[in-house]
């Protein structure tokens, strides 16, 4: 069963959970862009006083302090956030006070400037270099810069000025490496710091979910071990390594390493929670639903759990199920606006398609699901013989989301060749590239779908399109060479082109069997035989078991060819290039 969607950061990264932390650092990212419109945020956006640290003594209130703070404030409550930014700076040079500097640079972040920002912190820093989170606040302003002596500095102080903070600030700082620096230099960051060279727990903890996130899992699992070593119970490091497993296909032992923690009459709900995941993943269904349930009833509020036991209900077919769970789901307001789409799975189970349909448009733009619910819509349309109204549905979405326009174009195209309307596929792909000359992925389309309506010199000048532009295109290479043998007589013309493609990718079973496929019409028998048998040795694909057969058969091998083309009959008995073969064969 596969579980994957449910919160693989859940224990590999506590990233995430930073979301104060993580919302500063998209506001950086965006300060690099001043001319993007900035959206501003409502008021209750805006910390209140009560979250500033304290200042003792009190503040010594000029006419000028009070007036800039309390102008400060009118000015964020009206959303005139940049004002109030200009304000709070002011009011920030006036006074040496730790209070005033920390909102100053609250309300600084929210301008998504980063001249704002920097002056916001460069004075927090001046009044009250003791402050930890000064530091760490830094840092994806230092990341920017590419400064990474500066930010181990800053890491490192912070960690010394709050060693009790330590795991929150690494998570922050994994945050803002991930956000923003590539996979080696984040993890060189983590190396670097002391607390890492001194063999702290939490320094390495942090470095095994982010090599676990890049998916570096022998590192990762390297790591993780280590903490276990010293903290053997350690609940989030158990998870950890048990998600590492289960990425490393290790499920058996990934369930070992829980049963016991996650069976415990004191297991946490998370534990119990990730235990119930590997157990799903590893298709012990029936179990992981029990725990699941389990969870329900102890936590009846607990989306992710509500959402798992969907998930096993889709799973099994069981639509009434799933309605049931998904409704739940959002009645508690769908926080991760999933449930919509997945409703329109319960009730396609349940072959209401109607209704379907009705869930999977609902699904909002922003949901993860919103590609996927687009596609299931439109199949219904198709599929109940509203082929014209799926079309415009996916014209509208162009209208609609023109940045995603050409991933719209594609996927329609797609759309209509699965349908067999070649031609309409065809036609498509001629407007889209009319708004995206030039583009490889159109191109690349329009040549395959060319082939089959016998459009050769459309196939050819695409395809010789891409390769000008990228030479070392495999893919455009194997179709050229492929269509050049099969299709035509040029035959040495593809047979330069294929052994291109096999010497950027020589285990690729499909360019093994086009060099097969050029050999055979070379006559060269034998040489076609061997490279044929490696390509099925890859792929049985019933395609190259078809081209098998033939090879075979023209060898006098007839035996040997009738067994590869029921061995590819075994796995598509219908396929017509099989069928084909056989019947000119007599068979």
């Amino acid at each position: 069963m596969d579980l994957s969607s449910l919160h693989w950061l859940r224990s590999v990264s506590s990233f995430q959970r930073s979301i104060v932390f993580a919302s500063s650092i998209l506001l950086v990212a965006c300060a690099v862009k001043p001319t993007q419109p900035v959206d501003i945020p409502s008021p209750q956006v805006i910390p209140t006083e009560k979250e500033l640290p304290e200042d003792k003594p009190a503040l010594p209130l000029s006419s000028e302090l009070v007036y800039d703070i309390l102008t400060a404030e009118i000015a964020g409550q009206r959303g005139e956030i940049g004002i109030a930014a200009d304000l709070y700076n002011n009011a920030a040079n006036l006074v040496d006070s730790p209070a005033v500097a920390a909102r100053a640079t609250q309300i600084a972040n929210f301008t998504r400037n980063q001249s704002r920002i920097n002056r916001a912190l460069k004075r927090w820093i001046e009044v009250d270099p003791t402050d930890a989170d000064i530091y760490i606040m830094q840092v994806p302003f230092l990341l920017l810069k590419g400064d990474y002596d500066g930010i181990i500095k800053d890491v490192d102080t912070a960690l010394a000025l709050a060693p009790e903070q330590s795991q929150l600030y690494l998570a922050r700082v994994s945050e803002t490496l991930i956000e923003l620096a590539q996979p080696e230099q984040a993890l060189s960051v983590l190396e670097q710091l002391k607390a890492y060279k001194d063999n702290d727990p939490e320094a390495i903890f942090a470095y095994a979910r982010m090599a676990a996130f890049y998916k570096h899992y022998d590192s990762a699992l390297v790591h993780v071990d280590k903490v276990l070593k010293e903290q053997a119970t350690r609940e989030d490091a158990l998870i950890l390594k048990a998600e590492i497993l289960q990425r490393m296909g290790k499920g058996t032992s990934a369930i070992a390493l829980l049963k016991k923690p996650a069976t415990n009459k004191d297991a946490s709900e998370n534990m119990r929670f990730s235990y119930a995941k590997v157990l799903g993943e590893n298709n012990k269904t029936a179990e992981a639903r029990t725990i699941f349930s389990q969870l329900n009833s102890d936590f009846p509020e607990n989306e992710e759990v509500i959402f798992a036991l969907g998930l096993i209900a889709i799973q099994e077919q069981d639509g009434k199920q799933a309605k049931r769970y998904f409704s739940q789901l959002i009645a508690l307001g769908d926080s991760g606006k999933q449930a919509a789409y997945f409703m329109g799975l319960a009730e396609e189970i349940s072959q209401n398609n109607e209704a379907a349909m009705i869930w999977f448009a609902s699904v909002p733009a922003d949901s993860q699901r919103f590609q996927a619910a687009q596609s299931s819509y439109v199949n219904l349309l198709a599929d109940s013989g509203q082929m014209n109204k799926a079309r415009l549905h996916l014209k509208l979405l162009r209208t609609e989301q023109p940045s995603k326009a050409l991933q719209y174009y594609l996927f329609e195209a797609a759309f209509l060749r699965e349908r067999d309307q070649d031609q309409a596929a065809f036609d498509l792909y001629n407007e889209a590239l009319k708004q995206f000359p030039g583009q490889t992925e159109l191109l690349y389309g329009r040549a395959m779908v060319a082939e089959p309506l016998n459009y050769l010199s459309v196939l050819e000048a695409d395809l010789r399109a891409i390769l000008e532009k990228e030479p070392n295109n495999s893919h455009a290479l194997n179709a050229l060479g492929y269509t050049l043998t099969d299709r035509t007589d040029r035959h040495q013309e593809a047979l330069a082109l294929i052994n291109k493609a096999v010497e950027l990718k020589p285990n690729d079973a499909y360019y093994l069997d086009s060099l097969a496929w050029v050999h055979y019409h070379l006559g060269h028998l034998e040489q076609a035989e061997l490279l044929m048998k490696q390509a099925v040795a890859i792929q049985a694909d019933p395609e190259f078991l078809a081209h098998l057969g033939e090879i075979l058969w023209q060898q006098g091998k007839y035996t040997e060819a009738k067994k590869a083309w029921n061995d590819g009959l075994k796995k598509d008995g219908n396929n017509k290039l099989i069928l084909n073969t056989m019947s000119r064969f007599g068979l």
